[in-house]
């Protein structure tokens, strides 16, 4: 899944909370109760190990793991999609290096380590392995993502504030094709979430039916990332779903490029209605009322269509939901 022209062609901690989100909704989550919050992500430190799903979304693998801190008997609630890859992780062994557990194979490295107790998780894709030529119109493109499906679920109706939490910066970017073929509506690299916003209403006759809604951290083309809502197209495999994605100045100061860390704690549901009434709008969720909507899974990393090598470390990812009282 990619967004903007693509598709033509194509710190933690309440302190901070003040900077992002409006201050009654601040106040009101600081009195609630843990059982008026939803932690929506589960094992956010990684612990149980992910599932490889491989490369081929038409292939999906159930059976692979890794277990960046040793193996646990829980069942892994991450999964990691390595879709459009040459190279595939699966079989690779882990390699420790000053505390950091690292799995790497031509193409790409994703790596855990928990300093002070914190996980940071860093994500790099080498393009340049991935690409012999660069890539044309309507070939698939180089994904590095962690994913996962919320165990608990709960419907826009139901909630008061969506928060989003995460620090990160990026680590590398560098353009490892020629400049005369770079073709800035069809080449790019962006590290991105996207939280699906699903009809989760049994009965409902369009039960299921979703919209992608983006958080944009980095795309090596802007400093500045605008709102992009359109269809999800471009590669035979695109869900042809409606993407909100935000403006980067929608949700944080400054910008990735500077690789410097940055903090973001937002509250995103305002947003996240924004899109669901905009994609209907355009004809999108088409016999889901807006009280079947809620957030059902996430992704986030690396989508990269162009021939660069990047990285990006991340850490304090969190998703709160609060409930309506």
């Amino acid at each position: 899944m990619m967004y903007k022209v693509i598709f033509c062609v194509l710190l933690p901690g309440m302190l901070l909370f003040s900077m992002a989100v409006k201050g009654s909704i601040r106040d009101a989550i600081v009195r609630l109760p843990v059982s008026d919050t939803l932690l929506l992500l589960g094992d956010s430190a990684f612990e149980k190990g992910l599932v490889l799903k491989g490369t081929n979304t038409n292939a999906v693998c159930r059976d692979r793991f890794i277990f960046p801190f040793g193996e646990n008997n829980g069942r892994a609630q991450w999964e990691l999609a390595e879709w459009g890859s040459r190279f595939q992780l699966a079989g690779i062994k882990r390699r420790i290096h000053r505390k950091r557990i690292i799995y790497a194979t031509r193409g790409k490295k994703i790596a855990f380590e928990k300093p002070a107790g914190n996980c940071r998780v860093a994500m790099n894709v080498t393009a340049s392995d991935e690409y012999p030529v660069p890539r044309k119109a309507g070939e698939d493109w180089a994904h590095l993502l962690v994913e996962q499906t919320f165990t608990k679920k709960p419907y826009l109706k139901d909630l008061e504030a969506l928060i989003f939490k995460f620090s990160g910066r990026l680590t590398k970017a560098v353009l490892r094709m020629k400049k005369k073929d770079f073709d800035p509506g069809l080449h790019t690299a962006q590290f991105q979430l996207f939280i699906t916003v699903q009809d989760l209403n049994p009965a409902s006759p369009n039960h299921g039916d979703f919209l992608w809604f983006g958080i944009p951290f980095y795309d090596y083309r802007y400093k500045d990332i605008r709102m992009y809502a359109a269809q999800d197209l471009g590669k035979s495999d695109a869900t042809g779903k409606f993407i909100y994605s935000m403006g980067s100045a929608d949700f944080m100061k400054g910008s990735f490029h500077s690789g410097a860390w940055i903090t973001i704690y937002k509250d995103i549901l305002p947003m996240m209605k924004d899109a669901v009434k905009l994609a209907k709008q355009r004809g999108y969720l088409k016999g889901s009322a807006i009280e079947d909507l809620g957030v059902s899974s996430m992704n986030l990393g690396w989508e990269v269509p162009g021939t660069l090598d990047v990285g990006f470390e991340f850490k304090g990812l969190d998703l709160l939901g609060v409930l309506r009282p």
